[in-house]
């Protein structure tokens, strides 16, 4: 594999504090799908989890299709909501203070026009585009940033503040804030961040300030989470490792137990979620791979993006839910897999 001198130095920082745990051998099993979303008409790519706080089982699943736009699907997989709004890569959500109510804004990046999409998720489950809906995504910057393509949201849980970040092709992730200016949205650069190669999946660990990048081919970094606390990102994991054999990485996502947290990501190359433990400021370890095999709906092929929740939904997701995006189906379509978090922890034996 050819690493340029950049990502070399960097990975080489990194390996000795990852030498010897995280090369040992990892458990690899299989779980299967309790349901799956509809099927969109074109590629499905990324999802996102909305917990409704009221009523949990109602609760909301985005899903893009980088194809043509935004879909919201209850837990049994049917569509409630969609938006053609065009090539929607990624989305994520963190709730907002808008016009004095509390919302989820949701947003995603969208490659056609270099956009970053607003959407508002409502308390009783309503969705509608915000308010503006559109920004541009390429920051004014001396560098030359273009092809914007993954993204991700955070929020400060002490001050509020909240964070659309996008990355691009060139490397680079722009972080903004969100801001409320009379009910209406507003965006504010507040720094640019850069990886040596091509970024896509996002993970912001609100609780402990962390910013976690998939670099496609290489490697996944986490960098300081709030502007001001330092643009110097280290490496966690390293593409060839036991949970990444082969790139790419791309999907990110965080759960957050009562008794663990772990970051799952999307190893696409060999079909599996990879699942690290959490501590702190500690490397994240890899606790092992998960296949969804075919069961009740047909297995999880070249996943793209994933998201994962721990709060309970229900009775098919007492213990959190993880949703994959799955290339094909039967009928060569594409869409997203809902899957039990208490069949992946009691597979891999998990807290």
């Amino acid at each position: 594999m050819k690493i340029d001198l950049l990502k070399s130095a960097a990975l080489a920082l990194v390996l000795p504090a990852l030498a010897p745990a995280a090369w040992a051998e990892v458990p690899d099993v299989a779980v299967t799908a309790v349901t799956e979303s509809a099927a969109l008409p074109g590629d499905a790519d990324d999802p996102a989890i909305w917990v409704n706080p009221d009523n949990p089982e109602a609760s909301l699943v985005l899903g893009t299709d980088k194809d043509f736009g935004l879909h919201f699907f209850d837990l049994s997989g049917q569509s409630v909501a969609y938006f053609e709004d065009g090539r929607i890569n990624n989305v994520d959500l963190r709730e907002f203070q808008l016009g004095g109510e509390t919302v989820w804004l949701a947003s995603g990046t969208e490659r056609e026009n270099e956009e970053i999409l607003f959407y508002v998720i409502h308390r009783d489950g309503r969705v509608e585009r915000a308010s503006p809906h559109a920004f541009p995504g390429i920051p004014d910057h001396p560098d030359e940033i273009k092809k914007i393509y993954g993204h991700a949201m955070a929020r400060d849980p002490e001050t509020g503040l909240v964070w659309a970040l996008a990355n691009f092709k060139t490397g680079h992730i722009a972080q903004y804030e969100v801001l409320d200016v009379d009910g209406q949205i507003k965006l504010e650069l507040a720094r640019v961040l850069k990886v040596p190669s091509q970024p896509e999946g996002m993970i912001a660990d609100d609780k402990m300030g962390h910013l976690y990048v998939g670099e496609e081919d290489a490697a996944i970094w986490r960098f300081p989470l709030l502007p001001g606390a330092g643009d110097t990102g280290v490496v966690v994991a390293t593409v060839p490792s036991p949970c990444f054999p082969t790139d790419d990485i791309e999907g990110l996502s965080l759960y957050d137990g009562e008794a663990a947290r772990y970051l799952v990501a999307s190893s696409q190359g060999i079909h599996r979620a990879a699942i690290f433990a959490l501590d702190g400021e500690e490397t994240p370890v890899c606790r092992g791979l998960v296949e969804i095999a075919a069961g009740v709906v047909d297995g999880v092929t070249e996943t793209d993006g994933l998201a994962v929740t721990s709060a309970n939904l229900g009775p098919d997701f007492s213990e959190g839910m993880l949703v994959m995006m799955d290339d094909q189906n039967a009928d060569f379509t594409s869409n997203f897999k809902f899957i039990s978090f208490a069949d992946i922890k009691s597979a891999l034996n998990l807290d």
